[in-house]
């Protein structure tokens, strides 16, 4: 079990890191702590960021793949919002599809 500064630090590098690489590997490092509530409320709140499109659908998924019924709302925002990418909004339906059913 990792310690809180650990799962801390992997979460502002996920929000912060200027490297989308890096942020995709923090993504990556905390899908395997999803059973603690604040690495799932942290995924939640990047997902509201504006974020690079990889970093999106990364994000979609990872919170898809955990049934995190949280990001609800972020999804419909995401999919209902023309600006976005268009394989984001689509990954965003399904993800709402999958969190539905």
């Amino acid at each position: 079990r990792p310690s809180d500064q650990v799962l801390a630090t992997l979460l502002e590098t996920l929000q912060h890191d200027p490297n989308v690489n890096v942020r995709l590997a923090s993504i990556d490092a905390l899908r395997a702590f999803a059973a603690q509530e604040s690495v799932r409320t942290g995924l939640v709140e990047a997902l509201g960021g504006k974020q690079s499109p990889m970093l999106q659908i990364a994000l979609i998924d990872a919170l898809t793949d955990l049934r995190e019924r949280r990001s609800v709302d972020a999804l419909r925002t995401i999919a209902a919002d023309q600006k976005q990418n268009e394989a984001v909004r689509q990954r965003a339906k399904r993800g709402l599809q999958q969190l539905s059913s």
